[in-house]
């Protein structure tokens, strides 16, 4: 995956930032890299299209982020 089909450099750093802390904990790399840098290494295999991401299966509800909380009729705040 190049970097220009990408949607944003963020999301490319996002999804390299996740990648190198699976390196760090143990994960094996999937390219032959020059680097032993996770953070490298994580960028390479981004790159060549070997990572991707995945949007969570969470459900949004219109309205879901302005909806405030407030406190039970009879509470007091103070």
């Amino acid at each position: 995956m190049e970097i220009q089909s990408l949607e944003n450099k963020f999301k490319f750093i996002s999804i390299a930032a996740a990648r190198c802390q699976q390196l760090q904990r143990g994960a094996r790399p999937r390219v032959d890299s020059k680097s032993h840098k996770p953070t490298t290494v994580a960028q390479e295999e981004v790159r060549q299209g070997l990572v991707a991401a995945r949007e969570p299966d969470v459900p949004h509800e219109p309205g879901q982020d302005s909806e405030i909380q407030t406190q039970p009729e009879g509470t007091d705040v103070g």
